[in-house]
């Protein structure tokens, strides 16, 4: 992550971090010594690289003994800084390209990934054909750099192929029927997911139409879950004009737990492949409807 990522909230509060560490006469490695940190947490922490909690917060108070009034401004900072948005038209952000680069680095560190898609296919399971349309259709981005952008998109999804990592990916079956272009383009897709659910590490989910209509399944917007062998777990929701990142660990665990019960309703195995046939069929139908009118 680059310093043009980190929300300046979450920098200033990282940079006082590390401030009240240097006046305590505390290496990062003393610091985290009794609470069990690496001095990578530590150095991340206070460089604004990871994800700030409460609960670390008030230990890092603890430990540089920090005062009262320091304590109440510093704690008031974080819970401030729980939620962030970052603006897609920030004036110092990356190009679209330089911006899915980043990301596959921060995919690479997570030790798995959650997504839930009630609007489109997620990212990491989009063919180039289909990553190009969306982008088009739904993105700020200048059109010439799109192509590098969606080039960027597709090498990201090398890490599927980690199977250190586990990924658990729900899609709605209306985000599957949202067609970005020609019935080949969607045809293509549907394919590529039914390749990509049979990844042992790869979790994949659709909610049909009819789970939803009995209202079993709740309605909620996309989001992806990040989750860390060594550092609290993440939410970013996309909108069109920014990006919001969710570290408070409660709001996160709601987020978890909303993913869980969207998969335990969902289809999988040969229940999903049924069910992607079965759109298929429906597609060509309705298309075949049309071109006879």
């Amino acid at each position: 992550m680059t310093n043009a990522e980190i929300h300046p909230q979450h920098q200033r509060l990282a940079a006082r971090l590390k401030a009240l560490r240097q006046a305590a006469g505390l290496s990062a490695a003393a610091l985290g010594q009794p609470f069990g940190w690496s001095q990578s947490k530590t150095s991340k922490m206070e460089n604004g690289q990871s994800a700030l909690v409460i609960a670390d917060i008030e230990r890092w108070l603890d430990a540089v003994r920090a005062d009262d009034d320091e304590r109440t401004e510093v704690l008031s900072l974080a819970r401030e800084t729980g939620t962030r948005v970052r603006p897609w038209r920030n004036s110092d952000r990356p190009d679209g390209a330089t911006q899915q680069q980043a990301r596959g680095h921060r995919d690479a560190e997570t030790s798995g990934i959650g997504v839930y898609q009630s609007e489109v296919v997620p990212g990491l399971l989009q063919t180039p054909d289909y990553a190009r349309r969306l982008l088009e259709v739904h993105s700020l981005l200048p059109a010439d750099e799109i192509p590098a952008a969606v080039l960027a998109r597709l090498n990201r999804q090398t890490v599927l192929f980690d199977e250190s990592k586990q990924f658990d990916l729900v899609i709605t079956e209306t985000a599957l029927r949202w067609r970005p272009g020609p019935l080949s383009v969607t045809f293509a897709q549907l394919d590529r997911i039914a390749l990509l659910a049979g990844q042992p590490n790869v979790r994949i989910g659709v909610l049909s139409r009819e789970t939803q209509e009995r209202c079993e399944a709740r309605p909620l917007h996309s989001f992806v879950l990040l989750r860390y062998a060594d550092a609290p777990a993440t939410v970013e929701i996309e909108t069109l004009t920014a990006e919001q990142e969710v570290t408070e660990p409660a709001d996160v665990a709601l987020y978890e737990q909303f993913l869980h019960e969207q998969q335990e309703l969902a289809e999988h195995g040969p229940a999903l492949l049924a069910l992607l046939d079965h759109i298929r069929e429906d597609l060509r139908h309705r298309q075949a409807a049309t071109n006879d009118g």
